[in-house]
C-alpha cells in the first residue's frame, strides 16, 4: 500500500510529498499523527519545496554575481545605513508600488552586496529580478540595434519586476545611450521598480547624461519616486567573503 501511494503521488506530480512520505512513513512521531495532521504535514512539505525551488529559479535568472544574505548586513554607525530602512525595504512593499531605490557610495562600501541581498529577498516574494551592470547593458543595447533584437532586449528589461542597475555612472553616456536609458526609465516609471547603484553622489548623476534636458527627464523620474541610501565608511573588501563593492 505504501509503494502504491508513493507511485500515485508521483503520478500527480507530488514528488516532494512522495519523498517525505517514503522517508518518514516508519517514523513513530509521524505515524502517531491523525489523518488530517499527516495530510497537513505532507502538504506543507510539498508547498515549501516548490516555493524554495521557485526562489532558486528566480535567483538564477536574476544573474546575481554573489550569494547575498540580509542577516550579514553591517549596520555600524560609520556606514550611514538605517536598520529600519532595510527592514522596510525587505518587506518588498515598495516593489509592489513601483518605487525605486538609489544607492551611492565609494568603492568597497558594500553597495552590490546590500542590493543583491534585497534583490534575493524580492525573489523570495516571487518577484522577477534582473541584475546587470550599466556598461554591459548599454553595450548589449548597442549590439541589439545591429542584430535586430533591440525590441526583445528592451522588453526583457522593461518587464521584470525589479531591475538592478549596477556601476551606473562609470562613464558619461552618449546621446544614443542617454535616449535608450530614458526609454527604459520612462516605461518602468511608477509601474516597475529599479535599484540604481553608483560610486557617485546622487547629486552628481545629472552630469552622466548627454544633454541637460534628457538628464532632467531621467532624474525627475528617479528622484521623485525613490528611496535613497548613501553608504559611507571604509572599504569592506575582505571583511566578509561575499561583501564586495
Amino acid at each position: 500500500m505504501n509503494q502504491e501511494n508513493i507511485k500515485k503521488l508521483k503520478q500527480l506530480n507530488l514528488s516532494n510529498m512522495a519523498s517525505y512520505y517514503q522517508d518518514y512513513n516508519d517514523v513513530s512521531e509521524f505515524m502517531s499523527l491523525d489523518f488530517d495532521s499527516k495530510l497537513a504535514v505532507l502538504l506543507d512539505y510539498e508547498i515549501n519545496a516548490r516555493h524554495n525551488k521557485k526562489i532558486a529559479v528566480l535567483a538564477k535568472k536574476a544573474n546575481f554575481k554573489i550569494k547575498p544574505d540580509l542577516t550579514s548586513i553591517d549596520y555600524s554607525p560609520q556606514r550611514n545605513l538605517s536598520r529600519e530602512m532595510i527592514s522596510n525595504l525587505s518587506s518588498c512593499v515598495w516593489i509592489s508600488q513601483g518605487k525605486n531605490l538609489a544607492v551611492s557610495g565609494a568603492t568597497g562600501t558594500g553597495k552590490t552586496y546590500l542590493v543583491s541581498a534585497l534583490g534575493y529577498r524580492a525573489c523570495m516574494f516571487n518577484y522577477k529580478v534582473a541584475y546587470i551592470r550599466v556598461p554591459r547593458l548599454m553595450l548589449d543595447i548597442n549590439i541589439s540595434k545591429s542584430d535586430g533584437s533591440y525590441n526583445k532586449l528592451m522588453n526583457k528589461y522593461k518587464n521584470v519586476d525589479l531591475l538592478i542597475l549596477d556601476d551606473f555612472g562609470l562613464a558619461k553616456m552618449t546621446a544614443a545611450d542617454t535616449r535608450d536609458f530614458l526609454e527604459l526609465i520612462v516605461d518602468r516609471n511608477t509601474i516597475k521598480s529599479c535599484i540604481i547603484i553608483s560610486q557617485l553622489p546622487i547629486s552628481n548623476w545629472y552630469d552622466i547624461f548627454f544633454h541637460p534636458t534628457l538628464a532632467e527627464a531621467i532624474m525627475d523620474r528617479i528622484q521623485s519616486n525613490s528611496y535613497k541610501i548613501e553608504l559611507k565608511g571604509p572599504s569592506k573588501r575582505g571583511t566578509l567573503q561575499n561583501d564586495i563593492e
